[in-house]
């Protein structure tokens, strides 16, 4: 339950985190990380497929009801992409950090292609506006950095054997660290 919660308290702060104005500072050439999409896929990767899949959708519908844009287009994308990585998740033996970022590369190019495919569809004929100018790939770089932090926080304190892992965490940061010693 407290890896849920933590997820929960996560996907908010970041709803209210990219509706601010503090988000427009961490631009770089016109991009900024799309914080919503990293939250999906961590918790499709960590929690599984039907976790992944609800986070994906009520993230999705938030995120389109802010933006004022077509209603369903981003829980569509989100709920597709929670599902997607929470069977990559259930394939793929160990929780890698490097794993996980490269996931979240590939991803935002997933999240890119389906947004585009969709506004060809319902929007704009012809609409490449994700693919222009490279932007897309350096949206999916800033995500791989800012997924490598937070992945790291939820590897440690949202996994059932969460002492385990601190240990192992303390023993990689510290290795005079005495075995005796408690958290």
């Amino acid at each position: 339950m407290k890896r849920y919660i933590i997820f929960i308290v996560l996907l908010g702060f970041f709803v209210f985190f990219q509706s601010t104005n503090m988000y427009d500072n961490l631009t770089v050439r016109e991009v900024t990380p799309d914080f919503l999409l990293i939250t999906v896929s961590i918790a499709g990767f960590l929690l599984g497929p039907m976790s992944g899949q609800i986070a994906g959708f009520f993230t999705g519908i938030v995120a389109d009801i802010l933006s004022g844009g077509l209603l369903g287009l981003s829980a569509f994308t989100y709920t597709f992409i929670g599902y997607a990585v929470g069977m990559v998740g259930k394939l793929v033996y160990g929780r890698s950090i490097l794993i996980s970022t490269t996931l979240t590369f590939f991803v935002t190019l997933l999240n890119a292609l389906l947004l585009t495919l969709l506004a060809a569809l319902f929007l704009k004929p012809g609409y490449f506006g994700f693919f222009s100018n490279g932007r897309v790939f350096l949206e999916a770089v800033l995500n791989c950095l800012f997924a490598l932090p937070l992945f790291f926080h939820c590897l440690v304190n949202c996994l059932p054997n969460s002492k385990f892992y601190k240990y192992l965490i303390l023993l990689l940061i510290h290795p005079r660290i005495s075995t005796s010693s408690d958290f």
